[in-house]
C-alpha cells in the first residue's frame, strides 16, 4: 500500500481529527505534484450520501470531496438522512481543495393531497422525499428548526427499534441491540437499514462461525438456496440487498407500515429548510407511479406549497437492462424536464452512492443525457450561487432574491452567473458578500 492509498483510507476513520489529519498530508502531496488530478469537466453529482447516514463505500464528507476533484467533478454535494452532520466538514473540505461545494439533507413528508396515490416511496401512498438542498448554517438551540432537526431523527431510530424487535424475532437466536450493535456502525448514531444489514450479518458469524451452518440458517430464513447464500459470502453488498428486501422493505417480515404521525407536513419541513438558508427540493422517482403520472399537475402542486426545485437520479431512468423499461423512463424524464423547463424549475441531480454500484457521477456525455445535461449543470451553478449568497442571507430562495427579481427566470439567471463565476476560495466568497445590492446586480 502506499501513501496515497494509507492517507485516502484514513479519511473515513471515525475520528474527525485522523481524517482531517490524513486530508491536509493528501493536499500537500497534491500541491507537490505527486498526486494526479484530473482537469474539471461539466459534470456534477449533488446527491452524495456520506457515512453520516450511509455510503455504499464508508465515504467521510472529506474523502468524497476529495475523490471528487481527483476525478475533475465541477461541484460536488453531500446529501444524508436526518441530519446535517456533514455540511461544515464538507464546506471546508471544499473550500481547501478549490471545489464548489454545497449540502444538503433528504427526509420524508406526508401529503394529505396524495393520500391515494404513490409518489417517490414505493407502495407508501402519500409519502414523498423531500430534500433542502444549500444549507450554510446549523440551528440555533431553541428554534423550531432544532426541534423539526430532532424529530427527524428521533423519528428514523424509533422507525429502526421497530424493525430491529420484529427481525429479531424471526431470525432468533441471531439478535441485534440498537444500542450495541447497530450505533457504532454509524459515526454519528444516526443509523438506516443498511448499517442494520451488517449488524445482522455480524450477528450471525457469531452464532453460526462454522459458514455451512450458517448459510442453512440464511437459506431457511431468506428462502434461498444454500449454494446461493454461500456464493453471496463472497459479494456482502448483493447479500445486504438481498437481507433487506427480505427482512425490511415493503412485504419483508419487518416491514413497519407508516402512519401519518410519523412523517412532518411540507410546510413544517419547509420552514426548517428556509430558516437554515436552504431551498426546498421534492424529489422525483421515475414517473411510473400514480402520484408522478401528470407532471404538470405535480410541479403546480410544487409551486403552492412552496417548494423551488426538483431532484433527481438520471441513473435510475436510462441505464437499464430491459429496454422497454428503459424507453418508457427514459421518456418520463424527458418529460418532467421539459415542463420544468418551461416553468423555469431548476433540476438538481445526483447519484446518491448509498448502494453499491452506483456510479460516483453521472454519463452526462451518454446519448441519453447529453441534451439534458446543460439545463443540469446549470441547475447545479445556480445552487452554488446560492451557497455562496446565502452567507449575507441573500441567498436564491431569500427574501432578498424574491424583491429584487421579477420572475423566477430573471432569478435562475441571476444565481447560475455566480455560480460560474466565484471560485471555491474564502476570500472571494467574504469579498462577494460585503458587496451591497446595487454593486452585486451591476457585477
Amino acid at each position: 500500500m502506499d501513501d496515497i492509498e494509507r492517507f485516502e483510507n484514513l479519511l473515513d476513520d471515525f475520528d474527525l481529527s485522523v481524517r482531517k489529519g490524513a486530508y491536509l498530508k493528501l493536499l500537500e502531496m497534491a500541491q507537490r505534484g505527486d498526486v494526479p488530478f484530473s482537469s474539471p469537466t461539466p459534470r456534477v453529482n449533488l446527491h452524495f450520501h456520506t457515512f453520516f447516514s450511509f455510503n455504499a463505500y464508508g465515504y467521510s464528507p472529506l474523502h468524497i470531496v476529495w475523490r471528487a476533484r481527483r476525478e475533475g467533478l465541477a461541484i460536488a454535494g453531500s446529501v444524508d438522512f436526518d441530519v446535517l452532520d456533514a455540511m461544515d466538514e464538507f464546506s471546508w473540505a471544499g473550500l481547501e481543495i478549490g471545489l464548489p461545494t454545497t449540502s444538503g439533507l433528504e427526509t420524508r413528508i406526508f401529503l394529505p393531497e396524495y393520500h391515494d396515490r404513490e409518489l417517490s416511496s414505493p407502495k407508501e401512498p402519500g409519502v414523498a422525499y423531500y430534500m433542502g438542498n444549500g444549507f450554510i448554517r446549523l440551528p440555533e438551540k431553541g428554534s423550531e428548526a432544532e426541534e423539526t432537526l430532532h424529530f427527524l431523527k428521533e423519528t428514523a431510530q424509533g422507525r429502526n427499534r421497530k424493525v430491529i424487535a420484529r427481525v429479531n424475532t424471526f431470525l432468533s437466536p441471531v439478535q441485534i441491540d440498537l444500542e450495541k450493535d447497530v450505533l457504532p456502525l454509524a459515526p454519528s448514531a444516526n443509523p438506516t437499514e443498511r448499517h442494520m444489514n451488517k449488524a445482522y450479518d455480524l450477528a450471525a458469524e457469531r452464532v453460526f462461525p462454522d459458514p455451512n451452518q450458517r448459510a442453512v440458517f440464511w437459506s431457511e430464513k431468506l428462502g434461498i438456496s444454500t449454494e446461493k447464500v454461500l456464493l453471496y459470502f463472497h459479494n456482502k453488498p448483493d447479500f445486504y440487498d438481498i437481507m433487506r428486501a427480505k427482512l425490511m422493505k415493503f412485504g419483508g417480515i419487518g416491514y413497519v407500515k407508516p402512519d401519518i404521525g410519523d412523517f412532518p407536513d411540507i410546510g413544517r419541513v419547509n420552514r426548517m429548510i428556509r430558516e437554515l438558508g436552504a431551498i426546498p427540493s421534492f424529489s422525483w422517482l421515475d414517473g411510473t407511479r400514480s402520484g408522478e403520472a401528470n407532471s404538470r399537475e405535480l410541479l403546480h402542486f410544487c409551486v403552492e406549497k412552496g417548494v423551488e426545485t426538483l431532484f433527481i437520479v438520471p441513473d435510475r431512468n436510462w441505464d437499464l437492462p430491459d429496454e422497454k423499461e428503459r424507453t418508457m423512463k427514459l421518456r418520463n424524464l424527458y418529460e418532467i424536464v421539459t415542463e420544468a423547463k418551461k416553468m423555469d424549475f431548476p433540476i438538481f441531480v445526483g447519484t446518491e452512492l448509498n448502494k453499491y454500484g452506483q456510479k460516483f457521477v453521472d454519463e452526462f456525455d451518454s446519448p441519453a443525457l447529453t441534451p439534458l445535461a446543460p439545463y443540469f449543470l446549470e441547475s447545479a451553478w445556480l445552487l452554488w450561487g446560492h451557497s455562496v449568497l446565502e452567507r449575507s442571507s441573500r441567498g436564491y430562495a431569500s427574501e432578498w432574491a424574491r424583491n429584487q427579481f421579477r420572475t423566477r427566470s430573471e432569478r435562475n439567471s441571476f444565481f447560475a452567473r455566480i455560480g460560474k463565476t466565484t471560485l471555491a476560495v474564502p476570500e472571494e466568497i467574504t469579498r462577494l458578500n460585503t458587496l451591497s445590492t446595487e454593486q452585486l446586480l451591476n457585477k
